[in-house]
């Protein structure tokens, strides 16, 4: 009753503002002018910390365009998702506290980090590039980044299944307030001091499962594996814990489609 209420209401505003707000399945048939993306959240695994051999459970957010076509013509994406794709892009890494780690006794806590950034796509049915630029707003003042590369299968209607490789990057700021360890750190600590040096951090391997039920909503699964390698993996932070990071998602999103 109340989710039904709040989509009344939510559309009663749109419709105030010009705006018309439309169900996933009708989203593939318009050609219009509107805007399509989709919001939810899950639960992840992931390394305690970059460079951990421990893992740490958490939230995560659900955020993806869909679709922006303008009254002008101009269009980024189709109704299915298909075609260029211009997007936000961010992420939230935890604060790695000392205190949590006893291998990490003598380092500096690293607050909380929220990364804000854009994203470019393209897709078609059978594959997927993508490219993500972020940069630390707060937690650290650097620049990070991946590319990669997915196969797409479509083997049921509504199921997807994607995989392929990937590369991260990031700059020297970045990589020396999670892979540095300062003359500072290095006395209190009993490790070698190290600087690092901005570029290509990891290369891995990802794989999704996406399902769409309904007219909305959908279901994911995700898996990866990276490999920390240059600077990343020379770093004394990292002797300690492993250059192999594994993480592993699942969550529930819904679809929003506006069109004016």
């Amino acid at each position: 009753m109340i989710a039904s209420h709040t989509r009344r209401h939510f559309a009663s505003l749109c419709a105030a503002a010009g705006l018309s707000f439309a169900s996933g399945s009708a989203l593939a048939e318009q050609t219009g002018p509107g805007l399509s993306f989709e919001l939810g959240g899950g639960v992840q695994v992931l390394p305690s910390y970059e460079g951990a051999d421990s893992f740490a459970v958490g939230g995560y957010p659900i955020i993806k365009f869909n679709r922006l076509e303008l009254k002008n013509g101009f269009t980024l994406g189709g109704g299915d998702g298909l075609g260029l794709g211009f997007r936000p892009s961010f992420n939230v890494r935890g604060e790695r506290d000392a205190a949590d780690h006893p291998e990490l006794r003598g380092f500096n806590t690293i607050k909380t980090a929220v990364e804000i950034g854009a994203g470019l796509d393209y897709e078609t049915q059978h594959w997927r590039v993508y490219g993500d630029l972020r940069r630390g707003v707060t937690g650290h003042d650097g620049f990070t980044g991946d590319v990669g590369a997915e196969l797409i299968l479509r083997p049921l209607d509504g199921l997807s299944m994607t995989a392929g490789p990937r590369l991260s990057f990031a700059d020297a700021e970045y990589m020396n307030t999670y892979f540095g360890v300062t003359p500072a750190e290095a006395a209190s600590s009993g490790r070698n001091a190290f600087e690092a040096d901005g570029g290509l951090k990891s290369a891995g391997l990802g794989a999704k499962l996406r399902y769409e039920f309904g007219n909305d909503w959908g279901i994911e699964a995700a898996g990866s594996w990276d490999r920390l390698v240059g600077d990343a993996a020379d770093s004394p932070i990292v002797a300690t814990g492993s250059q192999d990071q594994f993480s592993a998602r699942i969550g529930i999103f819904r679809t929003f489609n506006i069109g004016f």
